[in-house]
């Protein structure tokens, strides 16, 4: 199959480039005879490549005003269609407990998923646990409700039935306990809470999470510890740890608990409980979500507080539940993608075409993971907005098929440079890697892929012939390396047999300028190392990567040592203790410059002698900030705290009256004396880049007691001058109840070279 008609591009008009904000080489596209306008947001690119037989994935660019503030800027979505009765299976993953996590990829492979995305909402701060309902492979994992803790959520989940067909909808669940003296309610399966009253019932799935979590803070609880249908042990306070095969524990709490309290070591117990569907569904997977968004083909209107810009991740079917859409939106990443409200996720859902669509779990969880064709196992394609990655969560929805022949029926054509760019402190959107400069190369890769898309089997001495469609334009040699002449457009093809695939290439204008991402690379210390990119622009502004083998780099080998890192970037390792040193970068005629500072200086920022000019901060806690004569170096700042106020996340800390403290230099990193209480405490700094976007930096948790430096890396190519505007340390154990100080001293920046 050509890829020529798996994969499309909308491009933005020359006009709309003009005004936009930001470097032109970021943003422009070249100019195309018209734009297509999506609610307000103009589409200014769109790929759509296949993933399974009836399953296409549409990686869309967007620019425009925000559906809900009205605020102007970039979203980066990604579109699933599925037709669920061309063969794919679609099922539910889980890390092997109900209360566990892992990062969606590592269980999507795992499990030989072709795709999969984050689905449920669940129990963040402590049990990790869903709190919605789990069906896996027909077995019901853990019942829908109750919940209070994740506001908006009702028993609203996505189904599919043994024949593939997929449902939005109310799943109850239904339970007893046969007790000796009569029969009483079952009201939940492996549940991260209990409501008033209540009884719940916990199996060796659920893992070794303390199961007085649910009942947290409740006077009369009870634990019975049932095997083989008798009560083995019979406890005041529910305790953690595995339970073992052939064994359930049930947990009560108030009138629950007066309903098991009778019972004793030897008494015979039973348990009951089904769930039912809509429509009597034979439910095969079933994982739940938050808010209903689409309901009869028209967008739910939702009140304003769901429609700040965040990331978010959604599913939809068609009436008769045969088509699915599966859409996850970037957010946080403003000189990316800044997110969407629901109603605008809403509005979107029903343009692909959805009949009802739910809200699954969004922000930092938002991960969606794809087989490209060829490949054998699935990669990250979104940028989730978490600092320290990709989360790990409960749950995810995925997609399966049979392996196939490993026959090639053709190829998946691509450029060897990833369109990703860089990952910085601002992500950028990704790079146009289809176009090249003339008198420049771009190295192309064919992956032979069979009737699944899968990764298809050839002989290791077979490669593909190529050819360029328009000899004009450019040229492409046995090894897939094409050789732009003159702007304009091109298909190059590879072909082996009946197995063939294309890709399109535009040849921009002559080569204007260089830009290496960032100006400056600080390495702390000898073999230390960083990472740069070698993009380039036209005069338009137009913009595309440069392939490191057109790249000629000139710098001083006995400090530096430089290469290729193999998907279009460069890696620069420091061979000298310290210096400036600088890297001149050479191509297609064109020059620039890279500066590579070696070693550290330090600056202080605030000794902390005097304490008024910083304000007290704190979330969900209750506290006092001070000078103390007890700093690490004379006086310093105490912080004193009551975290016994919550079970959420608490939080204490400092930020400048003045709002920002500017911070003179460069700074590579920010250090600062911490004398703590042994508490398993978070720490964070936040900083304000000369963009005004804001950077979380978290380097670890502090576990010891006493004094300690702790070190705040800043993010490689930060955009300087940067101001300091929160220092906070966050207690997120929900059992973690105390008061206590913490006295900080000395913030210094440090400085490469």
């Amino acid at each position: 199959m050509s890829r020529r008609g798996l994969r499309r591009w909308s491009l933005l008009s020359a006009a709309l480039a003009f005004v936009l904000t930001g470097p032109a080489y970021a943003a422009t596209p070249p100019p195309a005879a018209a734009a297509v306008v999506v609610e307000g947001r103009t589409e200014t690119y769109r790929e759509t490549q296949p993933v399974a037989p009836g399953v296409e994935l549409s990686t869309v660019e967007l620019y425009g005003p925000d559906g809900a503030t009205g605020e102007p800027g970039w979203l980066q979505t990604y579109q699933m269609s599925v037709d669920l009765k061309a063969g794919v299976q679609i099922g539910r993953l889980f890390p092997g407990q109900v209360a566990a996590r892992r990062p969606l990829l590592d269980m999507a492979r795992e499990a030989g998923a072709i795709a999969a995305t984050n689905a449920d909402y669940f129990d963040i701060a402590a049990s990790g646990a869903p709190w919605g309902v789990a069906v896996q492979d027909g077995e019901l994992l853990q019942s829908p409700l109750p919940n209070t803790k994740a506001t908006q959520t009702n028993q609203t989940a996505v189904m599919f039935s043994e024949d593939q067909i997929g449902a939005i909808g109310e799943i109850v669940f239904e339970g007893t306990v046969k007790l000796p003296g009569g029969t009483v309610p079952l009201d939940a399966l492996n549940k991260a809470e209990l409501l008033k009253d209540q009884i719940g019932m916990f199996t060796p799935v659920w893992g070794t999470y303390c199961r007085c979590h649910p009942v947290r803070g409740v006077a009369r609880t009870i634990e019975v510890v049932v095997r083989d249908g008798v009560v083995t042990e019979v406890l005041d306070v529910p305790r953690e740890g595995a339970i073992t095969e052939g064994a359930f524990v049930l947990v009560g709490r108030e009138a629950g608990a007066d309903a098991l309290s009778s019972l004793r070591v030897g008494d015979p117990v039973s348990v009951d409980y089904a769930v039912r569907a809509p429509g009597d569904m034979k439910v095969k997977a079933a994982v739940s979500g938050r808010q209903l968004i689409v309901a009869d083909g028209k967008p739910l209107q939702l009140p304003p507080e769901n429609n700040t810009p965040e990331p978010r991740t959604a599913v939809g079917f068609s009436a008769d539940g045969t088509k699915m859409w599966l859409v996850a939106v970037d957010g946080r990443q403003p000189e990316f993608s800044r997110g969407v409200g629901l109603d605008e996720l809403a509005e979107m859902m029903v343009k692909l075409g959805a009949h009802t669509a739910l809200n699954l779990d969004g922000g930092g969880s938002t991960t969606l993971v794809v087989r490209e064709p060829g490949q054998q196992q699935v990669d990250l394609v979104n940028r989730p907005s978490d600092a320290a990655g990709t989360r790990p969560v409960p749950t995810g929805l995925a997609m399966f098929l049979p392996k196939g022949s490993g026959k090639a029926k053709g190829f998946w054509v691509s450029t060897a440079t990833e369109r990703d760019r860089f990952p910085g402190p601002e992500a950028a959107a990704s790079w146009r890697t289809e176009r090249v400069f003339p008198g420049l190369t771009r190295r192309l890769t064919a992956a032979a892929y069979d009737e699944t898309y899968g990764p298809a089997d050839k002989p290791r001495n077979v490669r593909p012939q190529w050819r360029a469609g328009n000899g004009r334009v450019g040229r492409v040699d046995r090894d897939g390396v094409f050789r732009a002449l003159a702007s304009g457009e091109t298909t190059v093809t590879a072909k082996h047999g009946k197995a063939a695939g294309d890709i399109g290439l535009t040849v921009l204008g002559p080569l204007a300028r260089l830009e290496t991402g960032t100006r400056r690379i600080n390495l702390l210390t000898k073999d230390a190392q960083g990472t740069f990119e070698v993009n380039g622009a036209d005069a338009a502004g137009y913009a595309a990567p440069i392939d490191p083998a057109d790249v000629r780099l000139t710098y001083d080998k006995a400090a530096l040592d430089v290469t290729p890192t193999g998907d279009g970037a460069f890696t620069v390792t420091a061979k000298a203790a310290e210096g400036e040193h600088v890297v001149t970068v050479t191509a297609g005629g064109v020059r620039t410059e890279l500066v590579v500072g070696i070693g550290t200086s330090q600056d202080v920022v605030d000794t902390f002698d005097d304490t008024s000019n910083w304000d007290f901060w704190s979330l969900r806690a209750t506290g006092t900030a001070s000078s103390t004569p007890d700093g690490h170096a004379g006086n310093g700042l105490k912080l004193d705290y009551d975290f016994t106020q919550s079970t959420e996340t608490r939080g204490v800390g400092i930020w400048p009256s003045a709002n920002l403290l500017p911070v003179a230099g460069q700074p590579t990193a920010f250090k600062l004396w911490v004398r703590s209480e042994g508490h398993d405490q978070r720490t964070r700094l936040e900083v304000v880049d000369r963009n005004g976007t804001l950077h979380t930096i978290e380097p670890a948790f502090i576990t010891e007691p006493g004094w300690q430096q702790i070190t705040y890396d800043v993010p490689d190519g930060m955009a300087y001058p940067v101001s300091l505007r929160r220092i906070f340390f966050n207690e997120i154990n929900p059992d973690a109840r105390y008061t206590g100080t913490l006295v900080l001293d000395e913030l210094t920046a440090v400085a490469a070279g």
